[in-house]
Protein backbone atom coordinates (compact mmCIF):
# COMPACT_ATOMS: atom_id res chain seq x y z
CA UNK A 1 0.00 0.00 0.00
CA UNK A 2 1.46 3.13 -1.00
CA UNK A 3 1.64 6.52 0.77
CA UNK A 4 -0.95 8.30 -1.31
CA UNK A 5 -3.84 6.16 0.14
CA UNK A 6 -3.14 6.68 3.93
CA UNK A 7 -2.99 10.32 3.01
CA UNK A 8 -7.01 10.38 1.16
CA UNK A 9 -7.85 11.14 4.80
CA UNK A 10 -8.45 14.53 5.47
CA UNK A 11 -5.68 16.22 8.01
CA UNK A 12 -8.17 17.16 10.25
CA UNK A 13 -10.28 13.86 10.64
CA UNK A 14 -6.77 11.66 11.31
CA UNK A 15 -5.90 14.35 13.89
CA UNK A 16 -8.93 13.71 15.60
CA UNK A 17 -8.94 10.13 15.61
CA UNK A 18 -5.61 9.87 16.77
CA UNK A 19 -6.46 12.34 19.72
CA UNK A 20 -9.21 10.15 20.77
CA UNK A 21 -7.47 6.53 21.08
CA UNK A 22 -4.38 8.51 22.72
CA UNK A 23 -6.43 10.91 24.64
CA UNK A 24 -8.55 8.13 26.34
CA UNK A 25 -5.28 6.36 27.42
CA UNK A 26 -4.12 9.34 28.92
CA UNK A 27 -7.58 9.88 30.53
CA UNK A 28 -7.01 6.50 31.65
CA UNK A 29 -3.55 7.15 33.38
CA UNK A 30 -4.30 10.28 35.14
CA UNK A 31 -7.38 8.72 37.07
CA UNK A 32 -5.31 5.96 38.04
CA UNK A 33 -2.98 8.66 39.34
CA UNK A 34 -5.96 10.74 41.21
CA UNK A 35 -7.32 7.61 43.23
CA UNK A 36 -3.84 7.12 44.32
CA UNK A 37 -3.37 10.77 45.55
CA UNK A 38 -6.84 11.12 46.93
CA UNK A 39 -6.44 7.88 49.02
CA UNK A 40 -3.40 8.91 49.93
CA UNK A 41 -3.87 12.11 50.84
CA UNK A 42 -7.52 10.79 52.71
CA UNK A 43 -5.12 8.42 54.28
CA UNK A 44 -2.82 11.38 55.46
CA UNK A 45 -4.80 13.61 56.90
CA UNK A 46 -6.92 11.33 58.73
CA UNK A 47 -4.13 9.59 60.32
CA UNK A 48 -2.63 13.16 61.09
CA UNK A 49 -5.81 13.79 63.11
CA UNK A 50 -5.88 10.59 64.79
CA UNK A 51 -2.74 10.81 66.05
CA UNK A 52 -3.75 15.13 67.34
CA UNK A 53 -6.52 13.48 69.60
CA UNK A 54 -4.38 10.90 70.65
CA UNK A 55 -1.63 13.15 72.13
CA UNK A 56 -4.60 14.99 73.79
CA UNK A 57 -5.72 17.73 71.37
CA UNK A 58 -9.14 17.83 71.29
CA UNK A 59 -10.71 18.24 67.91
CA UNK A 60 -14.59 17.60 67.20
CA UNK A 61 -14.35 15.04 64.72
CA UNK A 62 -12.59 12.57 66.75
CA UNK A 63 -13.76 10.49 69.61
CA UNK A 64 -10.75 10.15 72.53
CA UNK A 65 -10.79 7.77 75.21
CA UNK A 66 -7.93 6.02 77.66
CA UNK A 67 -8.50 2.61 78.15
CA UNK A 68 -7.12 0.74 81.52
CA UNK A 69 -4.96 -1.92 81.91
CA UNK A 70 -6.16 -5.68 81.19
CA UNK A 71 -7.20 -7.38 84.97
CA UNK A 72 -8.42 -11.11 84.70
CA UNK A 73 -11.88 -11.62 86.06
CA UNK A 74 -12.27 -13.31 88.84
CA UNK A 75 -14.97 -15.95 88.25
CA UNK A 76 -12.99 -16.95 84.90
CA UNK A 77 -9.02 -15.81 85.02
CA UNK A 78 -8.86 -16.48 81.35
CA UNK A 79 -11.02 -13.85 80.76
CA UNK A 80 -9.26 -9.88 80.81
CA UNK A 81 -11.60 -6.89 81.74
CA UNK A 82 -10.55 -3.14 81.11
CA UNK A 83 -11.65 0.23 82.35
CA UNK A 84 -12.30 2.49 79.85
CA UNK A 85 -13.30 6.57 80.06
CA UNK A 86 -13.76 9.09 77.64
CA UNK A 87 -12.43 12.47 77.07
CA UNK A 88 -15.39 14.47 78.25
CA UNK A 89 -16.17 11.69 81.15
CA UNK A 90 -15.75 12.22 85.09
CA UNK A 91 -15.45 8.60 85.77
CA UNK A 92 -14.01 5.66 84.58
CA UNK A 93 -16.41 2.54 83.28
CA UNK A 94 -16.38 -0.93 82.09
CA UNK A 95 -14.99 -1.27 78.61
CA UNK A 96 -18.00 -3.30 76.89
CA UNK A 97 -20.58 -4.16 79.83
CA UNK A 98 -24.44 -3.49 80.18
CA UNK A 99 -23.93 0.10 78.63
CA UNK A 100 -21.86 -0.93 75.24
CA UNK A 101 -20.90 1.52 73.23
CA UNK A 102 -20.80 0.83 69.32
CA UNK A 103 -17.05 1.11 69.35
CA UNK A 104 -15.94 -0.81 72.73
CA UNK A 105 -15.12 -3.76 70.94
CA UNK A 106 -12.87 -1.97 68.08
CA UNK A 107 -11.19 -0.34 71.97
CA UNK A 108 -10.59 -3.32 73.53
CA UNK A 109 -8.93 -4.71 70.03
CA UNK A 110 -6.90 -1.55 69.69
CA UNK A 111 -5.46 -2.14 73.48
CA UNK A 112 -4.92 -6.01 73.09
CA UNK A 113 -2.67 -5.07 69.77
CA UNK A 114 -0.73 -2.11 71.85
CA UNK A 115 -0.16 -4.62 74.39
CA UNK A 116 1.33 -6.55 72.10
CA UNK A 117 2.61 -4.75 69.66
CA UNK A 118 3.09 -1.08 70.67
CA UNK A 119 2.06 2.20 69.78
CA UNK A 120 0.18 2.42 65.87
CA UNK A 121 -1.54 4.71 63.26
CA UNK A 122 -3.22 3.42 60.68
CA UNK A 123 -6.15 3.64 58.43
CA UNK A 124 -9.27 1.09 59.79
CA UNK A 125 -9.62 -1.52 57.03
CA UNK A 126 -13.83 -1.23 57.01
CA UNK A 127 -13.55 0.89 53.49
CA UNK A 128 -15.20 3.95 56.06
CA UNK A 129 -12.43 6.27 55.66
CA UNK A 130 -12.26 6.37 59.73
CA UNK A 131 -8.40 6.38 61.03
CA UNK A 132 -7.54 5.33 64.73
CA UNK A 133 -4.25 5.86 66.37
CA UNK A 134 -3.25 4.79 69.80
CA UNK A 135 -0.58 5.67 72.13
CA UNK A 136 0.85 4.97 75.84
CA UNK A 137 1.16 6.81 78.61
CA UNK A 138 1.95 4.22 81.50
CA UNK A 139 -0.65 1.71 82.38
CA UNK A 140 -3.47 3.91 80.19
CA UNK A 141 -3.70 3.66 76.44
CA UNK A 142 -5.29 6.73 74.69
CA UNK A 143 -6.84 5.61 71.84
CA UNK A 144 -8.91 8.07 68.53
CA UNK A 145 -10.62 7.55 66.16
CA UNK A 146 -11.80 9.79 63.70
CA UNK A 147 -15.24 9.94 61.92
CA UNK A 148 -16.09 8.46 58.56
CA UNK A 149 -14.56 10.69 56.14
CA UNK A 150 -14.74 9.89 51.85
CA UNK A 151 -11.84 10.40 49.16
CA UNK A 152 -12.50 13.27 46.92
CA UNK A 153 -15.16 13.22 44.15
CA UNK A 154 -13.38 12.74 40.86
CA UNK A 155 -13.03 16.10 38.74
CA UNK A 156 -15.07 15.47 36.21
CA UNK A 157 -15.41 19.07 34.59
CA UNK A 158 -11.72 19.51 35.00
CA UNK A 159 -10.98 16.37 32.94
CA UNK A 160 -13.54 17.51 30.69
CA UNK A 161 -11.74 20.85 30.22
CA UNK A 162 -8.38 19.83 29.49
CA UNK A 163 -9.84 17.18 27.19
CA UNK A 164 -11.79 19.72 25.02
CA UNK A 165 -8.49 22.10 25.67
CA UNK A 166 -6.22 19.09 24.00
CA UNK A 167 -8.17 18.60 21.17
CA UNK A 168 -8.01 22.25 20.32
CA UNK A 169 -4.69 22.18 20.25
CA UNK A 170 -4.51 19.35 18.18
CA UNK A 171 -7.56 20.34 15.53
CA UNK A 172 -5.71 23.61 15.58
CA UNK A 173 -1.90 22.24 14.19
CA UNK A 174 -3.81 19.67 12.02
CA UNK A 175 -5.51 23.13 10.43
CA UNK A 176 -1.98 24.70 10.72
CA UNK A 177 -0.15 22.42 8.67
CA UNK A 178 1.33 18.62 8.21
CA UNK A 179 4.36 19.78 10.74
CA UNK A 180 2.50 21.30 12.94
CA UNK A 181 -0.07 18.79 13.67
CA UNK A 182 2.61 16.54 15.26
CA UNK A 183 3.73 19.53 16.83
CA UNK A 184 -0.40 20.07 17.92
CA UNK A 185 -1.04 16.35 18.67
CA UNK A 186 2.20 16.79 21.63
CA UNK A 187 0.50 19.47 22.68
CA UNK A 188 -2.99 18.53 22.83
CA UNK A 189 -1.80 15.40 24.63
CA UNK A 190 0.43 16.93 27.03
CA UNK A 191 -2.36 18.86 27.91
CA UNK A 192 -4.27 15.99 29.45
CA UNK A 193 -1.05 15.66 32.04
CA UNK A 194 -1.84 19.15 33.77
CA UNK A 195 -4.15 17.77 36.39
CA UNK A 196 -1.47 14.96 36.94
CA UNK A 197 1.03 17.97 37.89
CA UNK A 198 -1.41 19.88 40.04
CA UNK A 199 -1.85 16.33 42.05
CA UNK A 200 2.58 16.12 41.80
CA UNK A 201 1.49 12.77 40.61
CA UNK A 202 5.23 13.39 38.45
CA UNK A 203 4.80 9.59 36.98
CA UNK A 204 1.50 10.21 35.62
CA UNK A 205 2.99 13.31 33.92
CA UNK A 206 5.66 12.18 32.65
CA UNK A 207 4.22 8.92 31.00
CA UNK A 208 1.42 10.88 29.38
CA UNK A 209 4.05 13.51 28.02
CA UNK A 210 5.77 10.25 26.76
CA UNK A 211 3.01 9.04 25.37
CA UNK A 212 2.23 12.20 23.78
CA UNK A 213 5.60 12.38 22.08
CA UNK A 214 5.69 8.27 20.98
CA UNK A 215 2.25 9.44 19.05
CA UNK A 216 4.02 12.44 17.28
CA UNK A 217 6.70 10.16 16.06
CA UNK A 218 4.66 7.42 14.72
CA UNK A 219 2.23 10.32 12.97
CA UNK A 220 5.60 10.97 11.37
CA UNK A 221 6.49 7.34 10.33
CA UNK A 222 2.76 7.14 9.22
CA UNK A 223 2.64 4.26 11.77
CA UNK A 224 -1.24 5.39 13.12
CA UNK A 225 -1.98 5.96 9.33
CA UNK A 226 -1.00 2.64 8.59
CA UNK A 227 -2.33 0.82 11.56
CA UNK A 228 -5.80 2.68 10.82
CA UNK A 229 -5.63 1.58 7.41
CA UNK A 230 -4.90 -2.22 8.53
CA UNK A 231 -7.69 -2.27 11.15
CA UNK A 232 -10.33 -1.26 8.66
CA UNK A 233 -9.12 -3.40 5.86
CA UNK A 234 -9.58 -6.21 8.32
CA UNK A 235 -12.29 -5.30 10.98
CA UNK A 236 -14.27 -8.40 10.53
CA UNK A 237 -11.43 -9.97 11.47
CA UNK A 238 -10.65 -7.87 14.40
CA UNK A 239 -14.40 -8.14 15.36
CA UNK A 240 -14.09 -11.80 15.85
CA UNK A 241 -10.07 -11.02 17.86
CA UNK A 242 -11.56 -8.34 20.15
CA UNK A 243 -13.39 -10.17 22.86
CA UNK A 244 -10.28 -12.15 23.18
CA UNK A 245 -7.92 -9.84 23.20
CA UNK A 246 -9.79 -7.51 26.01
CA UNK A 247 -10.23 -10.65 27.93
CA UNK A 248 -6.46 -11.65 27.62
CA UNK A 249 -5.88 -7.89 28.54
CA UNK A 250 -8.36 -7.57 31.15
CA UNK A 251 -7.44 -11.41 32.76
CA UNK A 252 -3.92 -11.59 32.02
CA UNK A 253 -2.26 -8.45 31.08
CA UNK A 254 -3.61 -6.00 33.83
CA UNK A 255 -3.22 -8.45 36.62
CA UNK A 256 0.29 -9.12 35.39
CA UNK A 257 1.49 -5.81 35.19
CA UNK A 258 -0.35 -4.81 38.36
CA UNK A 259 1.32 -7.74 40.26
CA UNK A 260 4.75 -6.08 38.85
CA UNK A 261 3.80 -2.89 40.35
CA UNK A 262 2.84 -4.04 43.72
CA UNK A 263 6.31 -5.60 44.26
CA UNK A 264 7.71 -1.79 44.78
CA UNK A 265 5.14 -1.07 47.51
CA UNK A 266 4.86 -2.58 50.90
CA UNK A 267 1.77 -3.05 52.60
CA UNK A 268 1.23 -2.79 56.08
CA UNK A 269 -2.52 -2.92 57.94
CA UNK A 270 -4.14 -1.18 55.02
CA UNK A 271 -1.78 1.05 54.00
CA UNK A 272 0.72 1.08 50.78
CA UNK A 273 3.92 2.77 50.83
CA UNK A 274 6.34 2.69 47.87
CA UNK A 275 9.46 0.81 48.82
CA UNK A 276 11.07 0.93 45.66
CA UNK A 277 13.53 -2.31 45.07
CA UNK A 278 13.30 -2.94 49.02
CA UNK A 279 11.18 -6.22 48.64
CA UNK A 280 13.60 -7.30 46.09
CA UNK A 281 16.66 -6.71 48.44
CA UNK A 282 15.42 -8.35 50.90
CA UNK A 283 13.93 -11.55 49.24
CA UNK A 284 17.51 -12.01 47.67
CA UNK A 285 19.51 -11.66 50.61
CA UNK A 286 17.82 -13.92 52.85
CA UNK A 287 15.69 -11.80 54.78
CA UNK A 288 19.13 -11.95 57.68
CA UNK A 289 18.09 -15.72 57.74
CA UNK A 290 20.86 -18.26 57.46
CA UNK A 291 21.07 -19.95 53.89
CA UNK A 292 19.89 -23.38 56.26
CA UNK A 293 17.19 -21.52 57.61
CA UNK A 294 13.57 -22.32 55.43
CA UNK A 295 12.79 -18.55 55.45
CA UNK A 296 15.91 -17.80 53.39
CA UNK A 297 15.07 -17.16 49.70
CA UNK A 298 17.85 -19.17 48.70
CA UNK A 299 17.27 -22.61 50.62
CA UNK A 300 13.49 -22.07 48.99
CA UNK A 301 14.72 -21.96 46.01
CA UNK A 302 17.16 -24.98 46.03
CA UNK A 303 14.00 -26.90 47.56
CA UNK A 304 12.04 -25.97 44.15
CA UNK A 305 14.63 -26.61 42.13
CA UNK A 306 15.16 -29.95 43.59
CA UNK A 307 11.35 -30.68 43.58
CA UNK A 308 11.02 -29.48 39.82
CA UNK A 309 13.78 -31.82 38.60
CA UNK A 310 12.74 -35.11 40.71
CA UNK A 311 9.14 -34.55 39.82
CA UNK A 312 9.92 -34.21 35.90
CA UNK A 313 12.63 -37.30 36.22
CA UNK A 314 10.08 -39.60 37.31
CA UNK A 315 7.08 -38.19 35.06
CA UNK A 316 9.46 -38.79 31.95
CA UNK A 317 10.86 -42.06 32.76
CA UNK A 318 7.58 -43.70 34.10
CA UNK A 319 5.30 -41.79 31.15
CA UNK A 320 7.73 -43.30 28.85
CA UNK A 321 8.23 -46.74 29.79
CA UNK A 322 4.23 -47.11 30.72
CA UNK A 323 4.02 -45.43 27.00
CA UNK A 324 6.41 -48.48 25.68
CA UNK A 325 4.21 -50.83 27.20
CA UNK A 326 1.16 -49.37 25.85
CA UNK A 327 2.31 -49.12 22.05
CA UNK A 328 3.07 -53.02 21.70
CA UNK A 329 0.08 -54.69 19.42
CA UNK A 330 0.22 -57.88 21.26
CA UNK A 331 -0.83 -56.40 24.56
CA UNK A 332 -4.44 -57.46 25.22
CA UNK A 333 -6.65 -54.64 27.10
CA UNK A 334 -4.86 -51.22 25.77
CA UNK A 335 -7.25 -49.21 25.18
CA UNK A 336 -8.91 -49.71 29.07
CA UNK A 337 -5.05 -49.91 30.28
CA UNK A 338 -4.94 -46.62 28.30
CA UNK A 339 -7.91 -45.08 30.07
CA UNK A 340 -7.12 -46.10 33.64
CA UNK A 341 -3.83 -44.80 33.91
CA UNK A 342 -5.41 -41.53 32.34
CA UNK A 343 -7.24 -41.26 35.46
CA UNK A 344 -4.74 -39.76 38.02
CA UNK A 345 -4.74 -36.70 35.50
CA UNK A 346 -8.45 -36.12 34.61
CA UNK A 347 -9.19 -36.43 39.01
CA UNK A 348 -8.89 -32.25 39.71
CA UNK A 349 -5.51 -32.45 41.55
CA UNK A 350 -6.91 -30.78 44.35
CA UNK A 351 -9.05 -33.86 45.39
CA UNK A 352 -5.82 -36.40 44.04
CA UNK A 353 -3.68 -34.08 47.05
CA UNK A 354 -6.08 -34.38 49.90
CA UNK A 355 -6.17 -38.03 49.25
CA UNK A 356 -2.72 -38.60 49.66
CA UNK A 357 -2.56 -36.54 52.72
CA UNK A 358 -5.10 -38.98 54.33
CA UNK A 359 -3.25 -42.00 52.80
CA UNK A 360 0.22 -40.63 53.98
CA UNK A 361 -1.43 -39.83 57.95
CA UNK A 362 0.24 -41.87 60.37
CA UNK A 363 -1.72 -43.41 62.52
CA UNK A 364 -4.79 -44.15 60.33
CA UNK A 365 -3.17 -43.81 56.79
CA UNK A 366 -3.47 -46.23 54.06
CA UNK A 367 0.27 -46.22 53.60
CA UNK A 368 1.24 -46.98 56.97
CA UNK A 369 -0.91 -49.57 57.38
CA UNK A 370 0.27 -51.37 54.36
CA UNK A 371 3.63 -51.17 55.97
CA UNK A 372 2.22 -52.44 59.15
CA UNK A 373 0.35 -55.78 57.15
CA UNK A 374 4.07 -56.91 55.49
CA UNK A 375 5.54 -56.68 59.12
CA UNK A 376 7.40 -53.12 58.99
CA UNK A 377 7.18 -50.13 61.00
CA UNK A 378 4.99 -47.20 60.44
CA UNK A 379 6.68 -44.11 58.79
CA UNK A 380 5.54 -40.21 60.46
CA UNK A 381 5.63 -38.76 57.19
CA UNK A 382 5.41 -35.00 57.83
CA UNK A 383 8.34 -35.13 61.16
CA UNK A 384 11.09 -34.68 58.88
CA UNK A 385 12.35 -33.11 55.59
CA UNK A 386 13.66 -36.11 53.78
CA UNK A 387 9.96 -38.13 54.24
CA UNK A 388 7.58 -35.07 53.87
CA UNK A 389 9.40 -34.24 50.53
CA UNK A 390 9.16 -37.61 49.22
CA UNK A 391 5.58 -37.63 50.13
CA UNK A 392 5.01 -34.61 48.33
CA UNK A 393 6.94 -36.05 44.79
CA UNK A 394 5.06 -39.45 45.09
CA UNK A 395 1.70 -37.44 45.02
CA UNK A 396 2.79 -35.04 42.13
CA UNK A 397 4.49 -38.06 40.13
CA UNK A 398 0.67 -39.76 40.71
CA UNK A 399 -0.67 -36.82 39.09
CA UNK A 400 1.93 -35.50 36.20
CA UNK A 401 2.97 -39.19 34.63
CA UNK A 402 0.30 -39.67 32.47
CA UNK A 403 0.72 -36.58 31.19
CA UNK A 404 4.18 -37.22 29.72
CA UNK A 405 2.87 -40.97 28.77
CA UNK A 406 -0.12 -39.14 26.31
CA UNK A 407 2.93 -37.66 24.50
CA UNK A 408 4.96 -40.27 24.21
CA UNK A 409 2.23 -42.48 23.05
CA UNK A 410 1.63 -39.87 20.10
CA UNK A 411 5.07 -39.28 19.40
CA UNK A 412 5.41 -43.42 19.26
CA UNK A 413 2.38 -43.71 16.60
CA UNK A 414 4.49 -41.56 14.10
CA UNK A 415 7.76 -43.77 14.15
CA UNK A 416 7.34 -46.08 10.74
CA UNK A 417 7.79 -50.02 11.63
CA UNK A 418 9.90 -50.34 8.77
CA UNK A 419 12.88 -48.95 10.76
CA UNK A 420 12.69 -51.60 13.64
CA UNK A 421 12.86 -54.26 10.99
CA UNK A 422 15.65 -52.96 9.10
CA UNK A 423 17.37 -52.77 12.46
CA UNK A 424 16.48 -55.99 13.47
CA UNK A 425 17.95 -57.51 9.99
CA UNK A 426 20.86 -55.69 10.49
CA UNK A 427 21.35 -57.31 14.27
CA UNK A 428 20.35 -54.41 16.69
CA UNK A 429 19.96 -54.87 20.05
CA UNK A 430 16.97 -53.68 21.56
CA UNK A 431 18.88 -51.02 23.56
CA UNK A 432 20.18 -50.31 20.18
CA UNK A 433 16.63 -49.25 18.72
CA UNK A 434 15.40 -47.67 21.51
CA UNK A 435 18.22 -45.35 21.66
CA UNK A 436 19.10 -45.11 17.78
CA UNK A 437 15.61 -44.61 16.42
CA UNK A 438 12.90 -44.49 19.40
CA UNK A 439 14.77 -41.76 21.48
CA UNK A 440 15.09 -39.41 18.39
CA UNK A 441 12.03 -39.47 17.46
CA UNK A 442 10.52 -38.90 20.85
CA UNK A 443 12.41 -35.80 21.76
CA UNK A 444 10.73 -33.32 19.05
CA UNK A 445 7.95 -34.22 21.08
CA UNK A 446 9.16 -34.88 24.72
CA UNK A 447 11.16 -31.34 24.75
CA UNK A 448 8.19 -28.79 24.65
CA UNK A 449 6.26 -30.97 27.38
CA UNK A 450 9.23 -31.29 30.16
CA UNK A 451 9.17 -27.42 29.43
CA UNK A 452 5.59 -27.21 29.87
CA UNK A 453 5.58 -29.72 33.11
CA UNK A 454 8.56 -27.81 34.41
CA UNK A 455 6.17 -24.50 34.68
CA UNK A 456 3.26 -26.80 35.84
CA UNK A 457 5.74 -28.70 38.68
CA UNK A 458 7.55 -25.30 39.53
CA UNK A 459 4.26 -23.33 40.41
CA UNK A 460 2.61 -26.67 41.77
CA UNK A 461 0.68 -24.63 44.68
CA UNK A 462 -1.68 -27.63 45.32
CA UNK A 463 0.18 -30.54 46.22
CA UNK A 464 3.06 -28.82 48.66
CA UNK A 465 -0.03 -26.67 50.25
CA UNK A 466 -2.65 -30.07 50.76
CA UNK A 467 0.13 -32.75 51.52
CA UNK A 468 2.88 -31.61 53.70
CA UNK A 469 1.31 -27.88 54.04
CA UNK A 470 5.42 -26.90 54.37
CA UNK A 471 5.77 -29.27 57.25
CA UNK A 472 8.15 -29.82 59.39
CA UNK A 473 8.86 -25.95 59.66
CA UNK A 474 8.35 -24.55 56.39
CA UNK A 475 11.12 -26.46 55.36
CA UNK A 476 8.90 -28.34 52.12
CA UNK A 477 7.57 -25.17 51.36
CA UNK A 478 8.31 -24.56 47.23
CA UNK A 479 8.70 -20.71 45.83
CA UNK A 480 4.88 -20.41 44.79
CA UNK A 481 3.42 -21.10 48.53
CA UNK A 482 6.01 -19.42 50.20
CA UNK A 483 4.56 -16.32 47.98
CA UNK A 484 1.15 -17.13 49.62
CA UNK A 485 2.35 -17.64 53.05
CA UNK A 486 3.72 -13.77 52.52
CA UNK A 487 0.77 -12.52 51.60
CA UNK A 488 -1.99 -14.31 53.84
CA UNK A 489 0.14 -15.87 57.23
CA UNK A 490 2.86 -13.06 57.78
CA UNK A 491 1.09 -10.36 58.33
CA UNK A 492 -0.38 -9.76 54.80
CA UNK A 493 2.83 -8.79 53.37
CA UNK A 494 1.18 -8.53 49.27
CA UNK A 495 3.80 -6.33 48.37
CA UNK A 496 6.44 -9.00 49.14
CA UNK A 497 4.16 -11.83 47.89
CA UNK A 498 4.07 -9.72 44.55
CA UNK A 499 7.74 -9.36 44.59
CA UNK A 500 8.12 -13.07 44.78
CA UNK A 501 5.58 -13.50 41.93
CA UNK A 502 7.95 -10.96 40.07
CA UNK A 503 11.65 -13.62 40.55
CA UNK A 504 9.31 -16.65 39.93
CA UNK A 505 8.26 -15.23 36.02
CA UNK A 506 11.77 -14.24 35.46
CA UNK A 507 13.25 -17.81 36.11
CA UNK A 508 10.55 -19.49 34.32
CA UNK A 509 11.04 -17.08 31.46
CA UNK A 510 14.87 -17.84 31.91
CA UNK A 511 14.64 -21.65 31.90
CA UNK A 512 12.12 -21.08 29.07
CA UNK A 513 14.30 -19.37 27.05
CA UNK A 514 17.48 -21.20 27.34
CA UNK A 515 15.51 -24.67 27.39
CA UNK A 516 14.25 -23.93 23.70
CA UNK A 517 17.32 -23.04 22.95
CA UNK A 518 18.86 -26.40 24.23
CA UNK A 519 15.88 -28.06 22.75
CA UNK A 520 16.77 -26.74 19.20
CA UNK A 521 20.20 -26.99 19.24
CA UNK A 522 19.68 -30.87 20.09
CA UNK A 523 17.30 -31.24 17.58
CA UNK A 524 19.94 -29.43 14.88
CA UNK A 525 22.65 -32.22 16.06
CA UNK A 526 20.40 -34.88 15.41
Amino acid sequence: MTESSYTRVPVLQRQLRDFALVGAIAILIATAAFVVVRNTELAERQIGLAKRAAAGEALPTVEAVHVGPATPSKRHPYLRHRQIKDDDAASWRPLGGTAVHPNDKLFYDVATRVDQDGTFAELLPDASGRAIAAERDGNVISIAVTAPAAPAPYPFLVMIGVLGLGAALAAAGALAGRGAARIGMFAGIATLAVPTMLWHAWIAATAIVLLGAAVALAQRAMLTDRLAFALGKNRNAVGFLAPAAIAMFVLVAAPFFIGIILGFYDHHHGTWTFVGLSNFFEILSGGGHSLEDPLNFWFILGVTVLWTVANVVLHVSIGVMLALVLSKKWLAGRGIFRMLLILPWAIPNYITALIWNGMFQGEYGAINSLLHAAGLDSVSWFSSWATAFSANVITNTWLGFPFMMVVALGALETIPRELYEAAAVDGASRWQQFRHITLPHLRPALGPAVALGSIWTFNMFNVIFLVSGGKPGNSTNILVTDAYRWAFERGERYGMAAAYATIIFLVLLLWTVFGTRIVRSKEAES
